[in-house]
């Protein structure tokens, strides 16, 4: 089993407009309304390819049920913890140009309490599952000795732990030794303290990550592909030309396919192929974080990976 975590989940509402008018009134078509986070994410896509999933985090308000359903429906066994405050919306706003425009909310403060009650049901699950992903933004309340006391009990309790945050959770989680991350261009830069650097400059530092003893790291390129670095050295992929739908939760499904990748200790040139092609899947739809099996099995082999150090 491979559980997930969403500690700062949101119901996405993707709306589509021919045109963003700042200061004026915008009319616009709501596309989907979907229960999501980037491990409530991970869990579908993992779901779509036939895993048993647990999900948990922190949910509240009055949106919970739609999270409640969506869990019913795809079959994610929900061991979320009930909150006061209220599980937060997110707005994806799409110009008939391709343009994308995002208006996130900070989301709900989580109390002690609660907090001490995700922390005794994520220990539980981490020792029934092989694998732990811990995925998203952090809500007020959680702090940093919190985020790391999870990943210790994920690293103590079961075979392999990805972590997908940005920022200083992101640097706590390189602390902990997770054994994968997976930050965009962004926010590996970031990482390093930099504003930008060249594909050899994020090789180079992350080389030194893995040395230090951080066994995988993937950095999704967008539509440049991805690389992988290891101890056993660097693979580049090279994104397919797709007709791209939308891109939003490509970096989750990424993540569910290195989940299995890592429990089927495949190779990393294969991790990295079925990353990018379900994450390419992904993007010829418009449903988040959900692939249509046949797109996945007809690009796998369309994917060119190549060992570059």
């Amino acid at each position: 089993m491979i559980t997930t975590v969403t500690m700062n989940p949101a119901l996405d509402k993707l709306l589509q407009t021919d045109i963003v008018t700042i200061g004026e009134t915008n009319r616009v078509q709501l596309l989907s309304a979907s229960a999501a986070g980037k491990g409530i994410d991970v869990a579908k896509v993992l779901r779509d390819l036939d895993c048993q999933v647990s999900a948990t985090g922190f949910l509240g308000g009055d949106v919970a049920g739609i999270f409640v359903r969506c869990f019913q429906d795809e079959k994610i066994e929900n061991h979320f913890i009930s909150i006061t405050g209220s599980t937060r919306t997110n707005i994806q706003l799409f110009e008939k140009n391709g343009s994308r425009t995002e208006l996130l909310e900070r989301g709900p403060s989580v109390t002690d309490g609660e907090c001490k009650a995700l922390m005794k049901q994520f220990q539980v699950l981490a020792e029934k599952s092989d694998s732990v992903t811990i995925c998203g933004s952090v809500p007020n309340g959680v702090n940093e000795d919190y985020f790391r006391g999870l990943i210790r009990a994920a690293r103590q309790s079961c075979k392999y732990v990805i972590v997908d945050t940005s920022g200083k959770w992101l640097k706590l989680a390189v602390d902990e030794k997770p054994d994968l991350i997976k930050p965009n261009r962004r926010e590996m830069t970031e990482l390093m303290g930099m504003e930008q650097a060249s594909n050899e400059e994020i090789i180079t530092f992350a080389q030194k990550s893995v040395k230090d003893g951080l066994p995988y790291i993937l950095v999704s390129l967008g539509g440049d592909g991805a690389m992988l670095i290891c101890k056993d050295g660097v693979w580049r992929g090279e994104a397919p030309e797709i007709p791209v739908i939308s891109t939003v939760g490509c970096g989750d499904t990424m993540v569910a396919s290195l989940s299995v990748s890592l429990h089927d200790q495949l190779s990393p040139d294969e991790m990295l192929r079925r990353s990018i092609a379900l994450s390419a899947a992904n993007a010829m739809t418009f449903e988040t974080a959900h692939v249509i099996l046949d797109d996945y099995l007809k690009l796998l082999p369309q994917i060119r990976v190549e060992k570059i150090r």
